[in-house]
């Protein structure tokens, strides 16, 4: 039996809503993009307590369409000096099927030099090859919403990094937090006997307040 045209072109309209309507992870990992991307400092933090030393973050989304469709350049430095760079990494970022939830996998550089200051110049990531980055294996991190708003993420009990000069095997831990206001990074490493060999005792969390001076 051939079908009326009304109901054809009723059928069509909804097979074409239901094609246009984003996936619920593909929603919530935009949101938490949009977030993440920006320039921070802890100025006001190393203001009250002066054994954090004060820094500049930024994370910057970059295209690097060999390593991933969405990717952030971050890059930490001296607040009063930028061209002290203390760390650089890049975050490469997915969404979870049918969960409220991001993965981000870490990755550092082969060769950190070439990359340096890539947030101010993101087209250098079109050539960015997986050679070029060592992923750092156990160390990704699953971003979920709080119930009051903003997000966190945690590393899970095999994150491992090596320590500079003798290569020692620490276990990592990382904690983050992030809303609209900014965000707060927890890193403590440990030797093989669970002796503190990076991060504060007392305080360890970093505590950046976003800047409005990214262009992005």
């Amino acid at each position: 039996m051939a079908l009326s045209k009304p109901w054809v072109a009723g059928f069509a309209l909804l097979l074409a809503a239901c094609a246009s309507t984003p996936k619920r992870e593909d929603v919530f990992l935009e949101a938490f993009m949009a977030q993440l991307a920006g320039s921070y400092d802890n100025m006001a933090q190393s203001r009250a307590n002066p054994d954090h030393a004060a820094l500049r973050l930024v994370i910057a989304p970059v295209a690097a369409g060999l390593v991933g469709d969405h990717v952030f350049y971050v890059q930490e430095m001296a607040a009063d000096d930028p061209r002290r760079v203390i760390a650089q990494r890049l975050y490469v970022a997915s969404a979870v099927d049918s969960a409220d939830a991001v993965v981000i996998r870490q990755a550092d550089f082969t060769e950190p030099l070439r990359w340096r200051d890539g947030h101010l110049n993101r087209d250098l990531f079109h050539s960015l090859l997986m050679q070029d980055l060592r992923l750092r294996a156990g160390c990704d991190l699953i971003w979920k919403r709080e119930a009051k708003g903003g997000y966190t993420a945690r590393t899970g009990g095999s994150c491992r990094a090596s320590a500079r000069g003798t290569g020692e095997a620490l276990r990592v831990d990382q904690r983050f937090t992030l809303d609209a206001d900014g965000i707060a990074i927890f890193e403590q490493l440990r030797d093989a006997a669970g002796v503190l060999v990076q991060g504060g005792e007392a305080d360890p969390w970093y505590r950046y307040a976003r800047r409005g001076d990214a262009p992005w």
